[in-house]
């Protein structure tokens, strides 16, 4: 469990090292570069919650893979390509989680990279045990960007209270995401 994590956190430093680095440089639209403005936007992902790789600790139920369902909203306001978002992930078995956090998009091309470091907190219905409402939301999605701003892709998180309860049986999850950008959030001047 704790290597499971020790990737993920090297994962998700790698994405903001990434975005530092590039932050600071001027970018053609073609060449590697941190979107710093544009639209807000809406996502909605569809996938399997407890999907892969986590194991559940002795006597725990309810560590079933699941259908779920993931809502997030992303600001347009971006301090050094740095941006705020809130959402909710819910799977079939009454679990769900609220969440904040900061998000950065990288981009290549028409493909967009979004590393997520969120907050917040789990209510476990009848579905997995992750000891404590408390929790940390990593996310790394990568998009393809269509020319009406709209981005299809594949996002995976994970879940997981890194040890600040007794055990931490944390949880991951895969998905598909559309986003449709929201003109009322538009910070592209």
């Amino acid at each position: 469990m704790k290597q499971d994590m020790r990737v993920w956190v090297g994962i998700m430093g790698s994405a903001a090292l990434g975005v530092l680095v590039t932050g600071s440089a001027q970018a053609s639209d073609a060449g590697l570069h941190v979107i710093q403005g544009g639209p807000a936007y809406f996502s909605a992902g569809i996938g399997a919650f407890n999907a892969a790789g986590v194991k559940p600790g002795p006597g725990h139920r309810g560590n079933a893979t699941l259908p779920e369902l993931d809502l997030e909203y992303q600001s347009a306001s971006k301090l050094f390509g740095i941006g705020a978002l809130w959402g909710i992930v819910a799977n079939t078995n009454g679990g769900f989680m609220g969440y904040t956090g900061l998000y950065s998009d990288v981009a290549w091309n028409h493909w967009v990279l979004t590393p997520v470091l969120g907050i917040g907190g789990y209510n476990r219905g009848r579905g997995k045990y992750l000891d404590g409402v408390f929790q940390f939301r990593l996310e790394l999605s990568l998009a393809y960007q269509f020319a009406n701003q709209s981005r299809f892709g594949l996002k995976i998180a994970h879940i997981s209270n890194a040890y600040i309860a007794q055990e931490d049986p944390g949880e991951d999850e895969i998905m598909l995401d559309y986003s449709i950008p929201l003109s009322f959030g538009d910070h592209s001047s």
